[in-house]
């Protein structure tokens, strides 16, 4: 019984440790979503305040 339950015990070991490199990497891949959304907003913003921009200026000109 004895090795058995050692047995046991080395298998609940390593389950542990790969269940925390399973939340380590799931971290890690929550990390990179919010940087990656946050990315992705201020690139729409920027596209957004160009085209504001671009189309006053067009606006102007064709007050002219």
């Amino acid at each position: 019984m004895e090795p058995r339950v050692t047995e046991l015990e080395t298998h609940l070991k390593y389950i542990r440790r790969d269940m925390d490199e399973v939340r380590g990497d799931v971290r890690t891949i929550k990390h990179r979503l919010a940087y990656a959304a946050g990315a992705t907003a201020v690139v729409m913003g920027l596209l957004g305040w160009i085209a504001n921009s671009r189309f006053d200026q067009i606006i102007s000109l064709m007050a002219h």
